[in-house]
């Protein structure tokens, strides 16, 4: 069996995202939960998470609209992409960030993030990546932390290469340094559209992964009326018999980041 960390991405923004994704994990789909330090994750839903055994991880935040009241700004990830490469975003900034959602994320959950990410991969980001590095060396037991590695092992799409490109090479430069560990490949990249062809996506990443295993991202909500429908669309795909039975004809197997090889990362 293949092993694949399914991670659900944004806990905290919306209480239909917790549920949703609470629902999966109690079905054995999502092995692996970013939360959003700056929202208002549900009790019940994160109960849940850890009754599971679900690996709870920070997803780094600058863009979303809870960002922008906290830090009164209003950039989104266009503005961020500009500030960090052309390094107009000043470096104490971007550590003061860090620190205070890596605190929160303690306050919320009692414990390490078992892994960092970024909301809309922000985490690789110049300057931003710096700071996290740093945070990560300066606060010792940083050994134990995992690290997003957004870069596919193989072709899967314009979209997917070039968020791969925007920083993930150097993440993982600096990450080896410091003996940090990441996963071994990337996928879960579309469009995020309300039409896209979800089990011939899926289809085409399972039969794709490499022996060693890969990390898939993804968007699930229970339905509400304020949430894009492409979340309400995963929730519905994930949790349904054709999902389950599309891992056992690849032969892949839902598991937590400890129960994947532990690479080390590369850069290049």
């Amino acid at each position: 069996m293949r092993r694949l960390i399914i991670n659900a991405d944004d806990i905290g923004m919306h209480p239909a995202i917790d549920q949703g994704v609470a629902a999966l994990a109690e079905q054995g789909v999502v092995t692996s939960a970013s939360i959003m330090a700056l929202g208002r994750p549900d009790r019940d839903a994160l109960a849940t998470l850890r009754r599971y055994g679900v690996n709870l991880g920070l997803h780094l935040d600058f863009t979303s609209a809870m960002a922008h009241a906290r830090y009164g700004h209003r950039r989104g990830v266009g503005a961020t992409i500009a500030a960090t490469w052309a390094r107009r975003m000043p470096p104490q900034q971007a550590r003061t960030v860090v620190l205070g959602q890596l605190h929160r994320f303690g306050e919320l959950t009692g414990a390490m993030p078992a892994f960092i990410d970024g909301h809309e991969h922000v985490h690789q980001f110049p300057v931003i990546r710096e700071a996290l590095m740093e945070v990560l060396a300066a606060g010792g037991g940083h050994a134990a932390v995992f690290l997003r590695d957004t870069r596919p092992r193989r072709w899967r799409g314009a979209k997917a290469a070039l968020i791969g490109a925007l920083g993930a090479a150097e993440l993982a430069r600096q990450a080896r340094r410091l003996g940090l560990r990441s996963n071994g490949d990337f996928l879960g990249v579309y469009d995020l559209s309300g039409q896209a062809d979800l089990p011939a996506l899926w289809r085409g990443w399972l039969a794709s992964i490499a022996p060693a295993g890969a990390l898939a991202m993804c968007h699930p909500a229970a339905a509400h009326p304020a949430l894009e429908q492409f979340r309400r669309r995963e929730f519905r795909f994930l949790g349904s018999t054709q999902f389950a039975d599309m891992l056992a004809e690849f032969q892949v197997q839902p598991a937590c980041w400890e129960d994947t090889p532990r690479h080390f990362p590369v850069g290049g």
